[in-house]
């Protein structure tokens, strides 16, 4: 009987380390868990700051690309205003340049130093000198005015738009009479 009763000691004794066992392999296993599930977030983490890179990366690319237009435009707006400024300049510079010496070329001439002998080649030089100044004045006017007309800095009306405005006022101008001749005679038929 004595080793009936030593068995069942031994059974008794052993069975609280199963269960140690078991608690421990159980707390192994549910650290292990949370590990896992720390790991996880953490991956969740990175892979939604991973997203939010990507995002900010086409955000930044897609600006980029349109402020890239926008400025190439700009740019190449500029270098056109300033062609176009500096051809406006230019006119000015050899407008001024006509003036200048056209004013010069008038001042010079004292029709009270004229000697009596020579005075009708000297009216007559005198009025070619006026005649060819007034007919640079007015063309160079004319070329600065319709430089500032269009502005210096605005690109000109299209040479169809030109063509078609022209066109459609040179039909008028030239139909006008046979069309009101047209509509009189028309008129008095009717009244019959």
């Amino acid at each position: 009987m004595s080793t009936t009763r030593k068995q069942h000691l031994n059974v008794a004794s052993a069975t609280p380390k199963v269960g140690d066992e078991h608690n421990r392999q159980l707390e192994q296993a549910e650290s292990q868990l949370q590990k896992l599930q720390q790991q996880r977030e953490e991956i969740e983490r990175k892979r939604l700051e991973a997203e939010e890179i990507t995002h900010q990366r086409q955000d930044f690319i897609d600006g980029q690309i349109e402020l890239l237009e926008r400025l190439d435009h700009s740019v190449q707006a500029v270098d056109r205003e300033i062609f176009e400024a500096r051809q406006g300049l230019k006119e000015l510079e050899d407008a001024r340049k006509t003036f200048a010496s056209h004013l010069q070329t008038l001042q010079g001439i004292d029709p009270r130093k004229w000697k009596k002998t020579k005075m009708p080649e000297e009216v007559q030089n005198a009025m070619d000198i006026l005649e060819a100044c007034e007919n640079d004045y007015e063309e160079v006017v004319a070329t600065i005015s319709e430089g500032r007309r269009r502005g210096f800095l605005s690109t000109p009306k299209s040479a169809a738009q030109d063509s078609f405005v022209s066109t459609v006022r040179q039909g008028l101008a030239f139909n006008l009479p046979i069309i009101v001749l047209g509509s009189i005679a028309l008129l008095v038929y009717l009244s019959r």
